[in-house]
């Protein structure tokens, strides 16, 4: 057996060994990613096109020569797969050493659930009948329907992220404007717009200024900073812990890493569960591991 591998987990070292590695691969796609968006950044050819009208009004538009390369959505659902496969391997594995059976009663059915609400936990919750209650108790506390805020569930936006990249299409990735920065003198520059932080595509208008009468913009009364980054297109906002409406864990970037740092929790406390209720049987003297609590 591999020393790695806890003594508890020798009966399913290889499912236990699968699942580590899923979580592995997952933040290597995650890095791969970065490193990706980090070349596109290098190479892209954006840029800021200032028009002025007749009246004097000056609009600035995004520019942009080419669109986000396919391989960040192919990496980013890989990553999401990966995620989605370690979960349900783990509830696989642990349903393997709790039985003692492989394959595992009922385990054409078997799936790490994620319900977004209660009917749909009370509704499916046959397929869960075999496991000890102390596993299926722990599985529906972290369900998206008991979160206080739901829309920035960890599992909640897992589920709905990797249902549309394997059942739909690759998510589409666009450049979030995350700030923007626009000074102004205002004794000879009105300010009539400014873009508001979101997706802009080709040709967007980010600003519009009105300098009064005679006077020129120059660097000396307009002054326009935009920060952008990497963002799914479909991105909601949605009201947080704090009580803020904002895109959930801000960027995409914080958003990945809780995924993946919820994914590697939730695995390893559910083996956790899995070790002390095999325990509990030992010292019980329980003939069957599948006995319920």
């Amino acid at each position: 057996m591999d020393a790695s591998v806890p003594s508890v987990f020798a009966p399913i070292a290889e499912e236990w060994g699968m699942v580590q590695a899923r979580l592995a691969r997952a933040e290597e796609h995650y890095a791969a990613f970065g490193r990706r968006w980090a070349q596109h950044l290098d190479q892209m050819d954006d840029r800021l096109d200032l028009q002025v009208d007749d009246t004097g009004t000056a609009t600035v538009r995004v520019g942009r020569a080419s669109g986000l390369p396919m391989e960040l959505s192919i990496l980013f659902g890989e990553l999401l797969y990966e995620l989605r496969a370690a979960l349900d391997n783990c509830l696989y594995a642990v349903a393997v050493l709790v039985s003692g059976e492989n394959p595992p009663p009922n385990a054409a059915r078997l799936e790490w659930p994620i319900r977004l609400n209660a009917a749909d936990w009370k509704n499916q919750s046959s397929r869960y009948r075999d496991l000890p209650s102390s596993i299926t108790r722990a599985l529906e506390a972290i369900q998206p329907y008991q979160a206080e805020t739901p829309g920035w569930n960890a599992l909640g936006i897992l589920h709905e992220l990797a249902r549309v990249d394997r059942h739909r299409s690759l998510h589409g990735l666009g450049i979030y404007l995350t700030e923007a920065r626009l000074g102004v003198r205002a004794a000879e520059v009105d300010v009539l717009y400014l873009r508001r932080e979101g997706i802009v595509d080709d040709g967007d208008v980010v600003a519009r200024v009105q300098p009064m009468h005679g006077i020129e913009l120059s660097p000396s009364n307009f002054d326009l900073d935009l920060q952008f980054t990497v963002e799914i297109t479909s991105v909601e906002t949605s009201v947080g812990p704090h009580g803020e409406d904002k895109r959930p864990w801000g960027p995409l970037d914080n958003r990945l890493r809780a995924l993946i740092k919820a994914s590697r929790e939730y695995t390893s406390e559910l083996f956790d569960i899995a070790a002390d209720h095999i325990a509990h049987d030992a010292s019980s003297g329980a003939a069957d591991p599948t006995k319920r609590n």
